[in-house]
């Protein structure tokens, strides 16, 4: 199926699109928190869609206008892919899993909590995979400060053979 084709399929078959966009024959689409797990089901069920793979989950901090949590699927039996988007706040976020439509959301969720602070609702294992308990924060968003600019001056513009002297 082209992209103008599955993004009307979708529009008609969930009325939960609220934008799409085609860049580079990649077809984009974006709706609310409300009908995240219900367009995720539909691209996995739906015999014109069969979104059979799961790609990625991730989230982009936009400071100011919040994050957008970006979910990428492909289908093999009709070789075609689609990536689902939706915004959150960037006061407590939080979305309902893909986990339960999904399994390979679980580590994508897991990955985008920890970095971002996105919550996902209904996640059944929401533990930090990379940084250690003790560690505060959340470090892919954009106002995380970096502790090596605090602890450290920073050379500036020169190079580090010059630097050393």
């Amino acid at each position: 199926m082209k992209a103008a084709e599955l993004s009307q399929h979708l529009k008609e078959a969930t009325g939960a699109i609220e934008r799409d966009e085609v860049l580079n024959e990649q077809l984009s689409v974006w709706t609310t928190s409300e009908k995240w797990v219900e367009v995720a089901t539909h691209l996995r069920d739906c015999g014109k869609c069969m979104f059979d793979y799961f790609t990625f989950l991730s989230a982009v901090d936009f400071e100011d206008e919040g994050f957008e949590i970006v979910l990428h699927v492909y289908s093999i039996r009709r070789q075609h892919h689609i990536n689902v988007k939706l915004t959150a706040p960037r006061e407590n976020p939080s979305v309902p899993t893909l986990s339960g439509v999904w399994r390979g959301a679980n580590w994508h969720e897991r990955e985008t909590w920890e970095m971002f602070g996105i919550n996902f609702e209904g996640h059944p294992h929401l533990v930090k995979l990379y940084l250690t308990e003790a560690f505060e924060g959340n470090p892919l968003r954009k106002d995380f400060l970096l502790m090596t600019r605090e602890a450290k001056e920073w050379p500036g513009e020169q190079e580090p053979k010059e630097h050393a002297g």
